[in-house]
């Protein structure tokens, strides 16, 4: 199944890209797609600590991608 990244902040950065498209295996979840990025783009993995919203809604790591999802990943963010 395929689904399209959107990635802000430092995980653009690390990305190189605002938006791709990843083709994964149906019935992936989102802590499946968490390990995916982790293997495509090096310091996306557990140091950075960002959340993955799916079709505009924050996401949990068991809950089941399907064809055609939205996944932004959003970095965490300092403010004052």
């Amino acid at each position: 199944m395929k689904i399209t990244i959107l990635f802000f902040g430092v995980a653009q950065d690390m990305a190189g890209v605002r938006q791709t498209t990843l083709e994964l295996q149906a019935g992936c979840t989102v802590g499946g797609l968490r390990s995916e990025l982790a293997k495509l783009f090096v310091g996306m993995d557990e140091t950075l600590a960002y959340a993955l919203a799916v079709n505009e809604k924050l996401s949990i790591d068991n809950q089941v991608l399907v064809e055609g999802d939205v996944a932004a990943v959003l970095p965490p963010v300092s403010g004052g």
